[in-house]
Formats: C-alpha cells, sequence, structure tokens
C-alpha cells in the first residue's frame, strides 16, 4: 500500500483555528487526493482525527490510522491516513 501524503506546516493558536482549518480544508481532501496528513502540529492533528471518526459514524467507509512519530530532538511528527474498507 503506498500512502500519498500531505504536508503544509501549518499552525495556529488555538484548538478552535486548528478545527476549522482541519474541517474546511484538509478534511475534504483525505480519501479523496491524498491519503494521509503530516504534520508537527498537535493540534490540528487532533481535529482532523476527530472530523475523520465523527463523519465516519455510525456508517464505517475508511479505516483511521494514526502514528507519533516521537523526536527528541525536534518537534514530534503526527501521521493521519485512511484506508478504504471493502464492502
Amino acid at each position: 500500500m503506498s500512502i500519498q501524503w500531505y504536508q503544509d506546516g501549518k499552525t495556529f493558536d488555538t484548538i478552535r483555528e486548528s478545527h476549522e482549518w482541519a474541517y474546511n480544508v484538509i478534511y475534504n481532501e483525505i480519501g479523496n487526493l491524498y491519503s494521509g496528513y503530516i504534520t508537527t502540529y498537535e493540534k490540528i492533528a487532533y481535529s482532523l482525527v476527530f472530523e475523520l471518526i465523527r463523519s465516519n459514524t455510525p456508517t464505517p467507509r475508511l479505516d483511521v490510522h494514526t502514528k507519533i512519530d516521537f523526536n527528541e530532538s525536534g518537534p514530534d511528527v503526527y501521521k493521519i491516513w485512511v484506508t478504504a474498507l471493502n464492502d
């Protein structure tokens, strides 16, 4: 499986701003243009996972995966990706 990642380096001051951006921008592209998103900003990662899980309930259409690459010498890297469920 090859994951097509999207990465942009966005940051915001609040969870509300992060959620607005994640819901209106990258949320619509994950599963369509890209299969995954990489960020070093935990608020965007949290917001994106929240929206992906919310939209996947009660009828799941995607598996949502997450991974954190911990980095002692720099920021942690958050990875969120989806795979289609087989019907």
